[in-house]
Formats: C-alpha cells, sequence, structure tokens
C-alpha cells in the first residue's frame, strides 16, 4: 500500500493525486463528538486556544474596556477576510522561481502542495508547526512596538488569534464528512465548507476564503460554480 504523507515525509504528488478520490475516506470523523475530539487534541487548534487563552486573560486583567478595545476587534474582523486571501494567493499557493540560477521556494507552500495533493490526509490540514514557533516573538515585537497602547494591542491579537482558531476549525470541517447542521450557523459553515470543496476539487484559482468569504466577493474571486471550469490541475497545481 501506498504511504501516505506526514510532516517529516512528503510523498510526491503524483502518488498522492492518483488516489484523490472527491469522496472523504471512512476513517474520518462523521459526527461531532468525533470531529470535536480529533480537532481539540491535535497540536495546532491547542496552540492557538492557548495563545488566545494567555492574552486575553492579560487583556481583562488589565481591566478599563472601553470603546477603543470594540473599535480594534471590529477592525480585526474586518481585516481578517482580506488577510485570508491574501495568505492564500501569496503563501500558500507561491509557485517556485528561478532566481540568479537557484530554486527558490519555501516550506509553508510546500506543505500547502501537499495538502492539495493529498486533501483527506489530516496531517496537512492544520497549520503546520513550524508557524506557530513564530508566533511567540511576533505577538512579543507587536507588544513592544505598541507597548503604550498595550491594552488596545492584547484586545487586537486576542481577537486575531481567536479567529485564527475559528479558521482551523472551518478548515478542519472542509476535509472531513460532518458539517454543523443548526439552522443558522449550520447553513454559514456548510456554505464556507462547500466554497472551499469547490477550491480543492474543481478550480484552484477561486475560492480562496476559508472561514470568510467577503475577500473573494470583494475581489472577485467566488463566480458561479456552474459557470467555472474544472481547471484539472487542483491536486498538482500546475506544478509536476
Amino acid at each position: 500500500m501506498t504511504e501516505r504523507a506526514d510532516d517529516t515525509r512528503m510523498v510526491a504528488a503524483s502518488e498522492t493525486a492518483a488516489r484523490n478520490p472527491m469522496r472523504p475516506p471512512d476513517t474520518l470523523p462523521r459526527d461531532f463528538p468525533a470531529a470535536l475530539r480529533v480537532f481539540a487534541t491535535h497540536p495546532s487548534p491547542l496552540l492557538i486556544a492557548l495563545f488566545v487563552a494567555v492574552l486575553a486573560g492579560w487583556r481583562v486583567a488589565l481591566g478599563g474596556f472601553g470603546w477603543g478595545d470594540a473599535i480594534v476587534a471590529l477592525a480585526v474582523l474586518a481585516w481578517f477576510p482580506l488577510n485570508e486571501w491574501l495568505i492564500h494567493v501569496f503563501m500558500l499557493h507561491f509557485k517556485p522561481r528561478r532566481l540568479f540560477g537557484r530554486t527558490v521556494d519555501f516550506y509553508l507552500p510546500k506543505t500547502h502542495r501537499r495538502h492539495h495533493a493529498d486533501p483527506w490526509n489530516l496531517e496537512w490540514v492544520f497549520i503546520p508547526r513550524h508557524v506557530h514557533f513564530w508566533t511567540v516573538p511576533q505577538v512579543a515585537l507587536i507588544l513592544w512596538l505598541l507597548w503604550p497602547w498595550q491594552e488596545l494591542a492584547l484586545t487586537g491579537l486576542a481577537t486575531y488569534l481567536l479567529l485564527g482558531l475559528h479558521y482551523e476549525w472551518v478548515h478542519f470541517l472542509s476535509h472531513i464528512p460532518w458539517c454543523p447542521s443548526a439552522p443558522v450557523l449550520g447553513a454559514y459553515y456548510q456554505r464556507r465548507v462547500r466554497e472551499h470543496r469547490y477550491h480543492h476539487f474543481r478550480n484552484e484559482n477561486y475560492w480562496w476564503g476559508v472561514s470568510m468569504g467577503l475577500g473573494d466577493r470583494l475581489l472577485g474571486t467566488a463566480p458561479q460554480v456552474t459557470e467555472t471550469a474544472r481547471s484539472g490541475t487542483t491536486t498538482t497545481l500546475g506544478l509536476r
């Protein structure tokens, strides 16, 4: 049996693309308890939840909430759909380039290519561990630069990382068979899952938003699926 990819061995895209059924395998979670158990025990959601708890707890300890906190939180919420779109387009789908006779490539887009090649493999669904290694120094730098406004900085950082945790949840739902079915919230999640699967199984050049679709609407990358041709390169991203 062909080996599956993992975080230390990258199976070639040609291998995984050859066994890339659109239907998820039976080994994936198919109800809420199973889905929550897998999600809640993965290192990436746990680390993000820890960051959120520390930053939010620090903010609460400082006290003095005001309109400034609400404005900052809403500004982060408004920015997040574009943030998702930009990261997906320019970082995750970065293509190797030749520069001065050398190939320029990065580990993050490499892992994302494995994700497209093997979309039902949960090893590639969550934010890679090496990304989290940069979270603490980035947070520390932001707090140092904005120390006179530390309360607002903490509100913004906690909000951003909370939205990042939600991103992980929605992306996870897109790659398992189960999805919430509650009348309002369920409809939202089902739409996000459906559009992300269009990105994976119809055309990887559209539907860049994951947890939010506003970026696609603003930037014209959420076409009618019935009017969008299959790319034929969703598993290889046009690379061999």
